[in-house]
């Protein structure tokens, strides 16, 4: 008796949770169906891939940005796939990027995917945060780039002359990714954190802190602490140190610039208008590393690449000379840095089964946008996508479909500092050196995956004065 009464309490259980499951998977298809009914959505493709094993070959071969805009290709502009019993929806429909970053900007997140891993490294700074931590560290900020691009155009001087210093002019091949790193890195800490690297002066100043650096940022994606390595602590705390230091020098320079006339006092450091308007050490240091992370090499990346493409396309370094010779003798200033159109040109060079219909992305579900196969769209951008062709930019008129530094709220704030300091180091080579000659026997470009991806070769040069 009393076994048939255990037998039927665990028939009643298992009953019940079988009916909860079945009840709970019912309310929400019921869901979804009204809600893709209201709203006339209709399903991507959802092609059965292992997309884990497609990442890992793509990334050993080197060629994961050219495999994904192949899955485009294939699959359409939008196609969702399953990983993990997570949702993913990766898209390079510049109508999906718009909803996410700016139309229905507030229904989005990268907090839940990021924060985990990240606030080991970046606390609870802007890269790894949303909502109201978020805007509190964008309004601190902001400021500061709007003005940064003019007011510190003089000071990127005394850094450059000392990287043209170090260029060969006797027709030597030099890579000038690693050098651009160098020079980038002296200008993004001196902006940064008031105190420039000196990494041109000397390659092993500053390669402590960018080795701690690096061994902090590599395991920011394992979202459980017991998995890091010894290394990442002993990183972030490197870092950590070498930030509040530099908190700590701009406090002092602060108090001490108050009896001083406004001319001494007009270079714009990121940290000396953040201590101005905020007494959270902690808070100011991460503000302070989110900013950095970004910043120290992008425009290196970004120089680097079009100096790859101008040496493999000499036309085009002929006709970008000749436009900013015609302007030589005029000093360097923002206005008329703007006004190099051909030089604008290189820079910018370097949903369901129709296309149209709305997309039913729910709670939970991530979406993966790739600028870069929406950059090489070749509905919008024409069949010479993948070809260097700065010309294009005469006539085309790009929206959502070119969006390399984001869009909407989360549009980097640093947008018109990083276009002034690439065309402002840009113009000084120019002016300098005549000629620029490929010098890498591989001819096309290779990725390498960095935080952002480069050129796996660099870029070999010669240079001709």
């Amino acid at each position: 008796m009393a076994v048939r009464s255990i037998l039927f309490v665990i028939l009643v259980f298992i009953l019940s949770v079988l009916a909860l499951l079945y009840s709970s998977k019912f309310s929400r298809w019921l869901t979804r169906s009204l809600l893709t009914w209201k709203h006339g959505c209709k399903e991507p493709p959802r092609p059965k891939i292992n997309l884990d094993e497609i990442n890992r070959t793509s990334a050993q071969n080197c060629t994961s940005l050219d495999t994904t805009t192949q899955l485009f290709n294939e699959y359409g502009k939008t196609y969702k796939t399953k990983r993990g019993g997570t949702v993913f929806l990766r898209t390079c429909d510049p109508e999906v990027s718009k909803a996410v970053l700016s139309t229905c900007f507030e229904k989005f997140g990268l907090q839940p995917i990021r924060y985990e891993g990240g606030n080991s490294f970046f606390g609870n700074g802007m890269l790894v945060t949303d909502g109201a931590q978020w805007k509190a560290s964008r309004m601190l900020i902001r400021p500061t780039f709007d003005v940064a691009h003019v007011a510190n155009l003089d000071r990127l001087g005394p850094f450059v002359d000392r990287f043209m210093s170090l260029l060969p002019r006797d027709g030597s091949t030099i890579d000038l990714l690693p050098l651009l790193k160098r020079l980038t890195l002296d200008i993004s800490s001196d902006f940064i954190f008031g105190r420039s690297m000196d990494a041109l002066s000397s390659p092993e100043s500053g390669k402590d802190f960018m080795n701690a650096f690096h061994a902090a940022q590599r395991d920011v994606v394992i979202p459980n602490p017991a998995l890091r390595s010894k290394e990442h602590y002993e990183g972030c705390q490197d870092v950590w140190n070498y930030i509040d230091a530099r908190i700590d020098e701009a406090y002092s320079r602060i108090s001490g610039s108050e009896n001083k006339p406004p001319s001494e006092t007009k270079h714009v450091r990121i940290i000396d208008e953040l201590v101005k308007v905020s007494q959270d050490r902690i808070s100011l240091r991460f503000l302070i590393l989110s900013v950095f992370m970004p910043a120290h090499d992008n425009v290196a990346v970004a120089l680097s690449n079009a100096f790859f493409h101008l040496a493999r396309n000499p036309e085009s370094w002929t006709k970008l000379r000749t436009e900013i010779i015609s302007k030589a003798s005029e000093r360097l200033t923002y206005d008329l840095l703007g006004s190099f159109k051909y030089l604008n040109w290189v820079l910018r060079e370097s949903g369901g089964p129709d296309g149209r219909s709305s997309l039913l992305v729910e709670k939970g579900d991530l979406i993966e946008m790739s600028f870069r196969s929406q950059q090489r769209d070749k509905s919008f951008w024409g069949d010479d996508a993948e070809k260097f062709c700065p010309e294009r930019w005469a006539i085309i008129r790009p929206t959502w479909e070119y969006i390399p530094f984001s869009g909407g709220p989360r549009i980097c704030p640093a947008i018109k500092l990083v276009y002034a300091e690439t065309e402002y180091i840009m113009v000084r080579i120019l002016k300098e050196f005549s000629g620029l000659e490929n010098k890498d026997k591989v001819l096309q470009w290779v990725e390498e995956r960095r935080l952002t991806f480069q050129s796996r070769n660099g870029a070999k040069v010669a240079l001709v004065p």
